[in-house]
């Protein structure tokens, strides 16, 4: 005769409830023992996830209506928003990583830029601007320098600047890949191809060396034929050329020159070439 197997039986827990001190006692309904398996469980967590996906993704708790900036000087917090466009947008679709870089190709002063997110909607940017210390004024276009050479944009006013006027764009540091033509004329075309660029080293350590040298009412000139000069108070203009390795060379035979001119009664008109020290000019 074959056996047929019995299912297990459920077990219930039964509740007895005492009457009084008789010893009587009453049985409430039995409870079921309920023991959820994997699937339920799975499911419940799904069922979770998505409701923790959809109040991030549709819920105002998790909507960021503003966000820090610290450490700005000349940039603005709308100057932010404006790049950003973060106001309104749900945290959960905020990319720092792809914040962080539009930020730096929109605002080349900015040295770095550090940005941290928190939940339910808080984002925290923190930046260091680069401090301007030159102005290149080029006849209507400026641009603005720091201690690096990094050509900035100028926003508003800074006072203490020096100046240097120019007939040209600054000269730029040589790269190690050439860009392409297409580039090179867009570099050529737009001012602001130039922001974040850097200027020549060895122009800018011979501007540093001048500014060290000379008086605060002697302005910096760059000029496209004769190079880097500044100018003269007795009247005239002095260039010690585009090549600069022999800075201070140069400078030793202008200063013989001046002692030359001041014994003999010379006066330039126009300007003072000692770009090559072994034929100095004057105009």
């Amino acid at each position: 005769m074959p056996l047929r197997k019995i299912p297990p039986m459920r077990v219930r827990r039964q509740f007895y409830y005492p009457l009084g001190s008789s010893g009587a006692e009453v049985r409430l309904p039995a409870i079921p023992l309920i023991k959820p398996g994997t699937r339920l469980l799975s499911g419940a967590l799904v069922i979770f996830c998505l409701l923790a996906l959809y109040m991030l993704g549709f819920s105002d708790q998790f909507e960021v209506k503003t966000f820090k900036v610290s450490g700005v000087q000349q940039l603005t917090y709308s100057d932010f928003e404006a790049v950003l466009r973060l106001e309104g947008s749900q945290i959960v679709e905020f990319d720092p990583a792809a914040a962080k870089e539009s930020l730096s190709a929109a605002f080349p002063e900015l040295a770095s830029i550090d940005i941290q997110v928190g939940l339910p909607a808080e984002v925290n940017i923190k930046v260091v601007e680069r401090k301007p210390l030159f102005w290149w004024d080029n006849g209507g276009q400026g641009f603005w320098l720091d201690a690096e050479g990094v050509i900035l944009p100028p926003r508003g006013e800074v006072e203490g600047l020096m100046r240097i006027e120019s007939n040209i764009t600054p000269p730029l540091a040589v790269v190690q890949e050439k860009p392409k033509e297409n580039e090179e004329k867009a570099l050529a075309d737009s001012t602001t191809a130039f922001w974040g660029q850097q200027v020549d080293k060895q122009l800018l350590n011979a501007i540093n060396d001048l500014v060290f040298r000379l008086s605060p009412e002697s302005d910096l000139v760059y000029n496209s034929i004769y190079g880097l000069g500044w100018q003269d108070p007795r009247g005239w203009e002095v260039y010690i050329g585009k090549n600069l390795e022999n800075f201070e060379q140069k400078l030793t035979v202008y200063e013989s020159i001046v002692e030359h001119f001041e014994k003999m009664g010379i006066y330039p008109q126009e300007l003072v070439s000692v770009e090559f020290i072994n034929a100095p000019f004057y105009k």
